[in-house]
């Protein structure tokens, strides 16, 4: 039984660019599910604007 070294290296090639784009496609997804879960935090609450003396009664 021979080994085709020539299948055996489009196999590993095509096996570690598919890991790279895994790793690629997993980083830009963290990023925006970060970005999503900074944006859903609570906001703090606006202070109402104060009255001016003169129009309160």
């Amino acid at each position: 039984m021979q080994i085709n070294y020539f299948i055996v290296s489009i196999v590993i090639t095509l096996l570690i660019a598919l890991m790279i784009w895994i790793v690629k496609t997993d980083r830009k997804d963290e990023k925006s599910f970060e970005q999503q879960i900074i944006d859903q935090e609570l906001k703090p609450r606006e202070h109402p604007k104060p009255q001016k003396a003169g129009k309160a009664m």
